[in-house]
C-alpha cells in the first residue's frame, strides 16, 4: 500500500488502462486465439494450430483474394497519399492565408462529412452511371461523347471510383488537421518572412511546411491505417463480394466475406471454418496495419528529432 501511496499517479492511469486492457489489449489476444483454431463460429473450436495461416497462404483461392483486397487497399492509400494529402496541404493553406470566403469555403469543404455513406454512395452511382450519370452528360457537353463509358460496370475502373467518393467525403477531415497545426506557426515568423520579402509560395515551402511536418508524417500513417480498414464504400457498392470480379474488394471486406459470407451470418453454405479463417485475415490484416504504422512512427519521428 506504501508503493501505491507513493505513486498516486497510478490512479488517474487505471481507469484508462482497464478499458483499454478490456476493449482493445483482450480483443487482440482473443483473435490471435481464434485463429489457431477450426471453428464456424457456433459449434467446437478444434485447436489446429498454424493450419489456417498456412492455408491463406497456400490455398490458391484465398491467396489471390488476398492479394486483390491488399493491391485494392495500398491502391487507396497511395492515391490519398500523392493526390488527396497535398490538397489537403493547398486547401488549407488556402484557409489559412484567409482568402476572402475563406470560412465559407471551410465550412462547404467539411461538410460531406455530415453526410453519411450510404448516401455519398447514392450520390457517387448517380455521377458516373452509364444513363443519367452527370459525368457523361459533362463529357458530352465539352464535346467528348466518344469518351462516355457505364463507368459503374467497368471492373477496371471500380476502385478508382471507391477511392473518388472516399476522397470527397474525407479530404475536409485532413485540411482541418492541417489548418490547426498551421495556426499554430508563430505570427512572428510570418511577419518577418513577409519583410525579408518571401513570396506567396516561398512561405508555404520554406516556413509552413517544415513548422507542420509532424502533423504531415502523423496524417500519413493515419491514411495508411484509413485505407487499411475501409470497408463501408466497398460494401455499399459492390456487396460482400467485392463487385464484379472482385473490383471493389479491400482487406476489411475480405475480412468481413470469409467470416460472415455473401450471403449467411455465420460463414455461407460451404465455409466450415469461418470464423478460424476470418479471424486468421483479421490477424493478417493488424499485423499488415501494425508493423507498417510502427516503421513509419521510428522513420518519422527520427526524422523529426534530427
Amino acid at each position: 500500500m506504501s508503493w501505491i501511496r507513493s505513486k498516486p499517479f497510478l490512479w488517474f492511469i487505471l481507469p484508462g488502462f482497464v478499458l483499454y486492457s478490456l476493449f482493445s489489449v483482450y480483443p487482440i489476444f482473443s483473435a490471435v486465439q481464434i485463429s489457431l483454431n477450426k471453428w464456424d463460429g457456433i459449434g467446437k473450436k478444434t485447436f489446429v494450430g498454424f493450419d489456417n495461416y498456412v492455408e491463406l497462404f497456400s490455398n490458391p483461392a484465398l491467396f489471390d483474394q488476398l492479394k486483390n483486397a491488399l493491391g485494392h487497399s495500398v491502391t487507396i492509400f497511395a492515391l490519398n497519399a500523392l493526390v488527396v494529402l497535398p490538397a489537403q496541404l493547398y486547401l488549407a493553406y488556402l484557409l489559412y492565408s484567409k482568402i476572402r470566403g475563406h470560412r465559407f469555403f471551410q465550412a462547404m469543404i467539411f461538410s460531406p462529412q455530415f453526410i453519411a455513406t450510404p448516401v455519398i454512395a447514392f450520390m457517387g452511382t448517380l455521377v458516373f452511371d452509364g444513363n443519367i450519370g452527370v459525368f457523361n452528360k459533362v463529357l458530352e457537353a465539352f464535346g467528348l461523347g466518344e469518351w462516355t463509358r457505364p463507368w459503374m460496370g467497368i471492373p477496371e475502373f471500380g476502385i478508382y471510383i471507391v477511392w473518388l467518393l472516399v476522397a470527397w467525403s474525407g479530404i475536409g477531415v485532413g485540411m482541418i488537421f492541417f489548418l490547426g497545426a498551421m495556426k499554430m506557426i508563430s505570427n512572428e515568423v510570418i511577419e518577418a518572412a513577409l519583410l525579408d520579402g518571401a513570396s506567396y509560395w516561398g512561405r508555404f515551402f520554406r516556413i509552413v511546411l517544415p513548422q507542420i511536418k509532424t502533423t504531415i508524417l502523423n496524417m500519413l500513417i493515419l491514411t495508411y491505417i484509413f485505407a487499411m480498414t475501409l470497408f463501408d464504400f466497398s460494401f455499399i457498392l459492390g456487396g460482400a463480394s467485392g463487385g464484379i470480379n472482385r473490383s471493389v474488394d479491400v482487406m476489411a471486406l475480405f475480412f468481413y466475406r470469409i467470416s460472415f459470407g455473401d450471403n449467411s451470418s455465420v460463414g455461407g453454405t460451404t465455409n466450415v471454418n469461418a470464423m478460424g479463417m476470418g479471424t486468421t485475415i483479421a490477424c493478417v490484416m493488424f499485423l499488415i496495419v501494425f508493423v507498417v504504422a510502427l516503421l513509419q512512427v521510428f522513420v518519422s519521428y527520427r526524422r523529426t528529432e534530427d
